[in-house]
Order: C-alpha cells, then sequence, then structure tokens
C-alpha cells in the first residue's frame, strides 16, 4: 500500500486564536476592574432614577 505523507500544518503565530483570547489588555477581567464596572453602573442607574424622578410631572 502507498502512504500520503501529509504536510505538517503551520500556523501564522503559536498558539492560535487561544493565545489571544487568554490576554485581556484593558484589565477588565480583573476584580478592580469588575468593581469598577459595577461602580459605575451603579452610578448610571442612580442618576437615571433621579433624572426621571425630577422631570415626572414636566408633561
Amino acid at each position: 500500500m502507498w502512504r500520503i505523507a501529509r504536510q505538517p500544518t503551520r500556523r501564522p503565530y503559536p498558539g492560535g486564536v487561544l493565545l489571544l483570547l487568554q490576554a485581556d489588555p484593558t484589565g477588565l477581567s480583573t476584580p478592580l476592574g469588575q468593581v469598577v464596572i459595577g461602580a459605575v453602573l451603579l452610578a448610571v442607574i442612580v442618576l437615571a432614577v433621579r433624572f426621571l424622578w425630577e422631570h415626572r410631572n414636566r408633561r
């Protein structure tokens, strides 16, 4: 029987896409980043409720 030799596949960079998914250049996945995101989200909700409360009777 004849065997066909397979050429090894070469990737443009080692690790493929998984290497890109492991690094977080923004730092938002750290505990401090998550606290900052939570604080900003809470501040936006408070400001929205305050805005709607002040403008509830202006129709």
